[in-house]
């Protein structure tokens, strides 16, 4: 969902089997637009919800969903394998809900319950993700109106901003909101991902970009200073405090003083360092080596880490009490590309039209525009396989077969990995075209396709790294991280092999099945449990 189709007022549909929801928004509620499907105040249950969105969901911004339905069986979704007739009733919201994000991913959703139900928060919870539960008090209608003003607001944001690529992944819309809202406080941001994932420029372009405060971004990496400079480096020091000092210096807090200091790899801060760090953030104040004087400092810390932290207190190498000054609350994990497949694609292309703008392609780009009979400056489209063709402009065709070996990549490097390995693609394929013009080769179309195996001897640096496809045994590497129950731990990981399997069998159910069940024909089953678990095929199939 874009800007452009977002309405001047959110257009809001409700699905409920009841009209008290829909009545509240129509009566109470002017500052949005309640939409009313064919003539009616909203839709009844889950099939006629998903039959209406099929034929009109650009005609919404927002769904509002209740989350009990009492209707007859033969209109309940499938909850789960073996769930009741009761139960499904019961859970109905959540059953609409996986659908509609399904088949919809781009359309949010806001639940709404009158019951307090705490095993509606474990039914759901793998569900729910980023929709917000709302418990109807029949008179109170604030809370519905700053969840739907949000709801709004996140569907009218686009997939990149300020150059960042946030793409439409769950996990990095959460992500996203949540940065909006740290940024503007005091508090420091603990940010935590992989080597790749952009902790740099998302600290510099989005949480910097957004605070209150205007001044400077300063940037100190601690794994590249010695760890006997460090203090130094940080606090600044006077002439003579130590060997080679030979005047005063300013240390990276001074400098950032009313800025943001993004602090990276801070788990490398040595021991004896970390207690003074503690002493600044509880002080606003820091002390040159070698001073008498305290200076004041008003700082907002953003930590990067590509470990968790919390990791490193329990083995006992952070603080625990500098851990809690950084406010661990405000941790934000950036997941690892491998773990938001659907927004591959749409990374691919904008790396793909970003390298063919830069200075060191831009000519090649432009020589073969012209040989193609294009105006110079014309966009490089990435297209993969037989997909849609571009508008306009040069396309670079990528084979399906590449394509498939793309995306089952495990990418240790993540985006960053991403970009210089599309960076290569362009610029190697653009050089075989000037090549071959020069050679007097005419072009007979603005089409050039990429070398199958060139995209393997590129991916070929990062095997050593782990595999991207299964082992004989079966076998995959899966990341475990925190949750609030056991049963969602259990389906992340269920999520992370079942991902690896459609890779590697390039998305037969079949084989899937016959894989996991030992039944080929069972290839149904093995498609609903990816549905279940919220996974969604046409985000993993590429675009």
């Amino acid at each position: 969902m874009t800007t452009e189709r977002r309405a001047a007022r959110p257009r809001v549909v409700v699905i409920d089997d009841g009209l008290a929801y829909a009545e509240a928004v129509a009566k109470h509620m002017p500052e949005v637009e309640l939409v009313r499907p064919d003539g009616q105040p909203c839709l009844g249950d889950g099939p006629a919800a998903l039959d209406w969105l099929a034929r009109n969901a650009d005609h919404a911004d927002v769904v509002l969903l209740d989350m009990q339905f009492d209707v007859p069986d033969d209109r309940l979704l499938p909850l789960a394998d073996g769930a009741s007739p009761r139960r499904t009733r019961r859970f109905q919201g959540a059953a609409i809900l996986r659908e509609v994000r399904r088949r919809f991913p781009e359309l949010p959703v806001v639940l709404l319950t009158a019951v307090e139900d705490l095993s509606l928060v474990d039914e759901s919870g793998e569900l729910a993700g980023q929709s917000m539960t709302y418990v109807l008090d029949g008179e109170d209608l604030d809370a519905l109106r700053i969840r739907l003003h949000g709801a709004a607001r996140d569907a009218a944001m686009g997939l990149e901003e300020a150059g960042l690529l946030w793409g439409r992944d769950p996990q990095m819309l959460a992500l996203r909101r949540r940065l909006a809202v740290l940024a503007r406080g005091s508090m420091p941001v603990i940010l935590e991902g992989e080597t790749g994932t952009g902790k740099s420029y998302i600290a510099e372009r989005f949480v910097h970009a957004n605070s209150t405060r205007r001044g400077p971004f300063v940037t100190v990496d601690l794994a590249t200073i010695p760890s006997d400079l460090v203090p130094a480096h940080l606090f600044g020091a006077t002439r003579g405090a130590y060997t080679g000092a030979i005047a005063d210096r300013k240390g990276m807090f001074e400098l950032a003083d009313g800025g943001t200091l993004f602090i990276d790899e801070i788990q490398n801060v040595p021991a004896e360092v970390q207690k003074q760090l503690l002493l600044v953030l509880q002080d606003r104040r820091v002390r040159p080596l070698g001073g008498s004087r305290e200076v004041p400092v008003d700082v907002k810390i953003v930590a990067a880490s590509n470990t968790p932290l919390a990791e490193a207190v329990a083995k006992g190498r952070f603080r625990p009490d500098l851990y809690m000054r950084l406010s661990p609350a405000t941790r934000v994990v950036i997941p690892p590309l491998r773990e938001r497949p659907g927004d591959l694609a749409f990374l691919a292309r904008r790396f793909v039209a970003r390298a063919a703008d830069e200075p060191d392609t831009a000519e090649l780009r432009d020589q073969v525009a012209l040989a193609a009979g294009l105006n110079p400056g014309a966009p490089l489209n990435l297209v993969v396989g037989r997909g849609k063709r571009s508008d306009g402009g040069l396309e670079l065709i990528l084979p399906q077969p590449a394509w498939t070996r793309l995306a089952r990549h495990p990418w240790p490097g993540n985006v960053r990995e991403l970009a210089m390995l599309l960076h290569n693609l362009v610029t190697f394929t653009l050089v075989a075209a000037v090549d071959a013009i020069r050679a007097g080769v005419a072009l007979s179309s603005p089409r050039l396709q990429v070398d199958p195996g060139l995209v393997g001897e590129l991916l070929a640096g990062s095997a050593p790294l782990g595999g991207d496809v299964l082992a004989s045994d079966g076998s995959i590497p899966v990341r475990v991280s925190p949750a609030e129950t056991l049963n969602q731990v259990a389906n992340e990981v269920e999520k992370q092999y079942l991902v690896h399997l459609f890779r590697e069998t390039e998305g037969d159910f079949g084989t899937m099945a016959d894989r996991l069940l030992g039944d080929a024909a069972r290839a149904r089953a093995v498609r609903l449990r990816f549905n279940q678990l919220g996974l969604k095929v046409r985000e993993l199939r590429p675009r």
